[in-house]
Parts: structure tokens; sequence; C-alpha cells
């Protein structure tokens, strides 16, 4: 019986010998072989730099001094913790950045899976239209915004003055006081895609018997919303929140190519502050640094999130 169990599940069993031995079949073998390439693939691209980046981030390396890195132990985190007066407020920023983002991307795009989930004509045309912001290159979605909030030739600027709501133009990415809103929306429009199927698919989850249980129990309009649909989405918010918390954590493009940071230091985030240290001031040592400091913070965030809705679970 033991042998032709084994023999269905492609194990082949070896009279025990020396404490015994069970080795894998050849249709085990093949898999492995089949999953090389992506096991060098991690180990190539994602484990070696993660481990180069931590020991690079331990040393002084410089592009431009010509010198052999030294090892200066951890000079570097000191130097951004303790001393450095612009790491907190990009610190700040980066924060400001990613929950401003996560918070406009779930309410613009879970009204719109609300609006998808009905039926009307167009039903299947507009849920391919919003995929359309989610699929474009960030460097498109970046030159985009860039064109409509340009304080000279910008088509905000132009629908404001048609409409009589300003009399001159406003610089919009040149403001620390607008900055931000413009920054957060490009964000929510880029990313408010991937949310709006996210809660879609949560939404054709649930079953219609559900509803028709709560509507003869009483619940109709937002009370319907609030205390059937919104928590049997929880699932669906929990991954979609992880998922976009982390991306926009690296989400580096948008911001470098509307306001490469400023005014100032205005619009500057953790990102786009290891891009200066690493690639404008070849402080390759600072950089790598902060990447790690970066990958720990958001780290934490996630664990943190992740068992704050455990226990809500609970």
């Amino acid at each position: 019986m033991l042998r032709k169990f084994a023999r269905n599940r492609s194990l082949e069993i070896i009279t025990p010998r020396r404490g015994g031995i069970v080795v894998l079949g050849r249709r085990y073998k093949v898999a492995y072989i089949f999953l090389l390439p992506t096991l060098v693939y991690l180990l190539g691209f994602q484990v070696y730099p993660l481990f180069e980046n931590i020991r690079l981030s331990f040393t002084d390396l410089s592009l431009l001094g010509g010198q052999k890195p030294q090892f200066i132990g951890w000079q570097n985190y000191r130097h951004f913790l303790l001393k450095d007066e612009k790491f907190w407020l990009i610190f700040r920023n980066t924060l400001l950045w990613v929950f401003g983002s996560v918070l406009w991307q779930f309410a613009l795009g879970i009204p719109s899976a609300l609006v998808l989930n009905q039926k009307f004509r167009t039903r299947g045309l507009w849920r391919g239209l919003i995929l359309v912001p989610w699929v474009m290159p960030v460097v498109v979605v970046s030159i985009i915004w860039k064109w409509i909030f340009d304080g000279q030739w910008g088509i905000l600027n132009f629908a404001l003055r048609e409409f009589h709501l300003i009399s001159r133009n406003v610089i919009w990415l040149g403001n620390p006081r607008m900055v931000w809103f413009c920054l957060l929306l490009a964000s929510a429009w880029k990313g408010f895609p991937y949310v709006a199927i996210m809660m879609l698919a949560g939404l054709q989850s649930i079953e219609k018997e559900v509803y028709e249980a709560a509507r003869v129990d009483g619940a109709v309009g937002f009370a319907l919303f609030r205390y059937i649909t919104l928590p049997l989405l929880q699932p669906a918010i929990f991954v979609s929140g992880l998922v976009a918390i982390v991306t926009t954590w690296t989400k580096f493009e948008l911001i470098w190519s509307l306001t490469e940071g400023g005014p100032g230091n205005a619009t500057s985030t953790l990102a786009t502050y290891i891009y200066s240290n690493s690639f404008v001031f070849y402080d390759m040592g600072r950089g790598a640094s902060l990447a790690v400091l970066s990958t720990v913070v958001v780290l934490f965030i996630s664990l943190f999130y992740v068992r704050t809705i455990h226990r809500s679970n609970v």
C-alpha cells in the first residue's frame, strides 16, 4: 500500500538502509530544473545586491574620490540619524507621500469599483479604460501631469483663467503650499485603478443572498455599504493596502520627474534622497545606508500593518 501511494505521488521509496532514504522521482527533478532560472535570478538580482548594499553602507565609498573605500562602521547611520537636519524633514515627507497617496487611491478606487460593479451598457468598456493610468509608464504619467501643472503653458491654468477663477498663472509645482496637492493627485490617478480592480474582485465575490438578507432586515443605502459591503471587503482592502504602501514608498520616478524633490527639499522623500546621495553627489556609502534605513522602516510599517489587521480580525 505504501509503495502504491508513493508511486502515485511521484515518489520512489528505496528500501531503508542506514536510517532510511526517500528519493524524489524524476518529475520533481524536472520541476527543480525549471525553477533553477528563477532561483539564479533571485540570488543574482535580489539576494546578492541586498547584502552588497548592506556591506557598502558601512564604508565611505565615493565615486569621486578615487580612493579605496574604508570600513567606517556606523558613521553613515549616525550622520543621518543624529547630524543631518534634512533627514527628519525628508522622513516626514515620505510618510505624508505614502499615506496621502494610499488614502487618495482608496478614496477614488472604492467608489469606482462600486460603480463598475453595477450593470449598465458600457460597463465592459469602462472596466478596460480604468486600467489605462495604471498600465502607463510612470515617466509618461509624469510628463502628462507636468504639462497639466506647468506654470506658463499648463492646461490647469488655462482652464482656470477661462472660467475667471484666477487672474494670473499659478506656479503649481513651485509653490510649497500647492505642490503636495499636485503630487498626491498625480500619484492617486496613477495608482487608484489597481485598488479599483481589487475592490471590484472583492465585490464580485460577495453573494447576492447576503444583500437580500440584509435588505430584509432593513439595511438600505449607506447602511448596506457600511455593515455588509465594507466588512466583506476587508481581505481585498488588506492586500491592496499593503501593496499600495510598499510600492508608493519606493516610488521615485513620479516625484523626481515633476519636482526633483523641490522646491528646496519640500517634496524630497527617502527614495529621492537615496538617488541624490548616490547618483548626484556619488556618495555610494551614504546612499547605501539610506537604502538600508528606508528598507527597515517600510518593513516595520508593513509588519505593524499586518499585525494590526490580524488583531482586528481575531
